[in-house]
């Protein structure tokens, strides 16, 4: 007994669990069925004259709508985000893959075995005003009392 043909009309194969649909026409289907229910719940929400906006307003429907936007947004964002994420093992000169065995600078970028010195990738962070304030705060002066002469 062959699965029934999607209810759409695809061409693929649907399941019952999924009301014949295959699995791209039910994921359609059901962020049709989100949007629509967040329409319907924002039209039944009653609207207050200006004289009753004293009064405190009940958001527990709205949030719910907006809630169910918000979570879209927020996978379209962290899908952006994961594919900057895959840039981030390449020399900053040179655009050479480094793996395992790049090195951070100070400045923030990372670099291959080449490029790793601060001369070699024109580096801006300032290390030699950094070190010496470092050296100044560890190693405070000592001086010895004057002699006087006799």
């Amino acid at each position: 007994m062959d699965p029934p043909l999607c209810a759409n009309g695809c061409g693929f194969y649907g399941s019952m669990a999924n009301r014949n649909l295959c699995s791209k026409c039910y994921s359609d289907y059901l962020k049709e069925n989100v949007v629509n229910s967040s329409v319907k719940e924002e039209a039944t929400i009653d609207k207050q004259p200006l004289a009753d906006s004293n009064q405190p307003i009940s958001t527990s429907h709205l949030a719910s709508a907006i809630g169910v936007s918000l979570s879209s947004e927020t996978e379209t964002t962290q899908s952006s985000e994961s594919v900057s994420s895959c840039v981030k093992n390449r020399c900053k000169s040179c655009n050479r893959k480094v793996g395992l065995m790049g090195f951070r600078c100070r400045c923030g970028g990372l670099f291959c075995g080449k490029h790793r010195y601060a001369e070699e990738h024109s580096c801006e962070a300032d290390y030699k005003t950094k070190e010496r304030n470092l050296l100044v705060k560890n190693n405070p002066v000592c001086k010895a009392d004057k002699l006087q002469r006799i």
